[in-house]
């Protein structure tokens, strides 16, 4: 069976170890059990699902900062306890769902299986490895990238349906924002006629006056 998604956790203050509870279900679960761990795990990446555990006074703060770093992945917040104010908070800060402690695995795996269903949506089929330095197609189709080529298009595939200026879609330290918007437009350029080689409809539009953005049909 093909994997279902890749989850990753931030497992602090938890008994349940979620990571190992959803891997018979072909879910690619990865723990971490720090802030910053999981930050590192999602540079580069576009995740499916995030899933914060534990409970105290700073979890709206930490739902809203993994809001801002995955905007296109399924959120959860698992605590213990919680009271109706702190999972309104929890949703509020951005969580998709709060979790029940003493959820079985059958209820992990449909509620990821659900709320995943539901964000893909519209979503592009275009998926990003950057382990291995390949885009790959909804129909099958492969293209080999550099790191820059790489971190140009999980930019695109973690905001689905908007359009972001070039200076943005290049890593820091390029330079102004009128030298990196030129080399943006370069590497763009050599993106479009790689896939033409390799007879990939390229899945980019270009916005005018403003950057790029995933065509609308290139899921």
């Amino acid at each position: 069976m093909h994997q279902r998604g890749s989850v990753l956790v931030l497992a602090r203050d938890h008994a349940v170890d979620l990571a190992e509870v959803l891997g018979p279900f072909h879910w690619a679960a990865c723990a971490f059990d720090s802030m910053a761990g999981l930050r590192d795990g999602l540079r580069g990446r576009v995740v499916d699902a995030v899933v914060l555990q534990g409970n105290g006074p700073n979890v709206p703060e930490r739902l809203a900062s993994l809001r801002r770093e995955a905007p296109a992945s399924v959120l959860i917040w698992h605590g213990r306890g919680a009271t109706p104010e702190e999972r309104v908070e929890a949703l509020d800060a951005g969580a998709d769902a709060c979790a029940e402690a003493g959820m079985a695995p059958r209820e992990w795996d449909a509620l990821l299986r659900s709320l995943c269903r539901r964000g893909r949506r519209g979503a592009s089929g275009w998926r990003v490895d950057v382990q291995t330095g390949t885009l790959a197609g909804p129909a099958g189709q492969v293209m080999p990238l550099t790191p820059t080529e790489c971190a140009f298009f999980v930019q695109l595939l973690s905001t689905p349906g908007h359009r972001l200026r070039r200076e943005t879609l290049l890593p820091e330290g390029v330079g102004g924002s009128r030298d990196a918007a030129r080399r943006v437009d370069v590497l763009v350029s050599r993106l479009r006629a790689k896939a033409q080689r390799l007879d990939i409809e390229f899945p980019v539009l270009a916005v005018r006056n403003w950057g790029y953005m995933l065509r609308p049909d290139s899921g």
